[in-house]
């Protein structure tokens, strides 16, 4: 239901001074009550909705009048201008029933598609720049990150489309970056100057199995950085075309492990040494841009938090590091975990609708879930110029 104080359309497909015209394009968004939506603390405005929740009208509009809608709401930067306010747009009673729809939709803002390099989670396509988002076990929480904040190559913008809601939980939590970049400065300002002057390093971990293999959420070697890569290639051959993918992200080093009669080929590990906060474009506030939170979380549900680092498995799984090496302090990290728990919001799922982020500015995770939820996922680049 629209809000009584909002319920007037706040963004219209027509031109102002066009409103008493015929329409070629009937679709309007009205800014609307949306009960997981908060208020942004400082640097803020007061009362700066997160997200912000907007709906088409009329209601049942089609997926054709949202196309074009979109694509004029982001002609006059309309759209950006929202994102810049507010982070993320959750777009409710869009009624989109189906992945073509969502590409369709996510297709009209006008940004160019985000080729993954390296993932470490796996995603099955569904439609163009369409995708399963995590495929993890329902019982497993993501823990709050900004998507391939532990890459030099990441999108700036995601949308993720509801294709079946949960029966209970399954909330998509997201907190604002700036935020918590000035939560942390002002609370713990020695922890901002260390990890901005030293960084932070992570390491991803690739086994070498068979590139159809679907029976893990992360990837193989093959199935992150082994497009290239020929059956009938030696093994020579397939590490110099897998190194030279990993070659395209510049930060990068590796090493092979593992190799063995029955694994010559051998598994992968990768390190990034990358800066932890990075300037918004457009806000030119700083933001804590990275994945140190979902690492420590991890290593904490792993039980590998300290030296030697080992799961439950036996496998290496550290959390992240400084950039030289050494250790995050855990009160550091707990605080930060405890300022991203109190000013997230909790997004919940209807099915249809669609959650636009600014991967720039906010940060997502997940919660478990009971049900049939299915999250598909569009992840674009800004647009490319000539």
């Amino acid at each position: 239901m629209a809000s009584a104080v909002l319920a007037t359309p706040v963004l219209s497909h027509r031109q102002v001074g066009e409103a008493e015209k015929p329409s070629a394009f009937p679709a309007t968004f009205q800014r609307v009550d949306y009960e997981p939506s908060l208020k942004l603390p400082s640097p803020y405005p007061v009362d700066t909705a997160f997200p912000l929740a907007l709906a088409p009208s009329p209601q049942n509009t089609s997926i054709n009048d949202l196309v074009e809608s979109i694509k004029h709401l982001c002609s006059i930067d309309t759209i950006r201008d929202l994102l810049t306010q507010h982070g993320a747009i959750y777009f409710s009673n869009l009624g989109l029933s189906t992945a073509e729809e969502f590409s369709q939709f996510a297709s009209a803002f006008g940004w160019t598609a985000h080729e993954d390099i390296g993932n470490p989670v796996r995603r099955t396509i569904h439609a163009f720049n369409v995708a399963t988002a995590n495929e993890g076990p329902n019982t497993d929480p993501v823990y709050p990150h900004n998507e391939f904040g532990l890459s030099p190559h990441y999108p700036a913008y995601l949308l993720f489309y509801c294709f079946s809601e949960p029966e209970t939980g399954g909330e998509t939590p997201i907190n604002n970056s700036i935020v918590l970049y000035d939560e942390l400065k002002k609370q713990i300002p020695e922890f901002i100057e260390e990890i901005e002057k030293k960084g932070v390093q992570y390491q991803l971990f690739y086994p070498n199995t068979p590139r159809g293999d679907t029976t893990s959420p992360g990837t193989s070697v093959l199935q992150s950085y082994g497009k290239h890569v020929l059956d009938t290639d030696t093994v020579e051959e397939a590490r110099q075309k897998v190194e030279t993918e990993i070659a395209r992200l510049p930060t990068a080093t590796w090493r092979w492990e593992n190799q063995s009669e029955k694994n010559p080929l051998g598994d992968l590990r990768v390190f990034q040494k990358l800066p932890a906060t990075r300037r918004h474009e457009q806000t030119g506030r700083a933001a804590f841009f990275n994945n140190v939170i979902s690492r420590y979380l991890n290593a904490i549900r792993a039980g590998s938090l300290e030296p030697p680092y080992l799961n439950k498995k036996g496998k290496l799984q550290p959390p992240a590091f400084y950039g030289d090496g050494s250790t995050i302090p855990h009160q550091y990290m707990d605080l930060a975990v405890k300022i991203v728990e109190d000013t997230r919001s909790l997004v919940s799922w209807k099915r249809g609708d669609v959650l636009l982020i600014d991967n720039h500015a906010v940060q997502h995770a997940r919660e478990p879930w009971t049900g049939l939820r299915k999250l598909l996922a569009s992840l674009w680049d800004e647009p490319t110029t000539s």
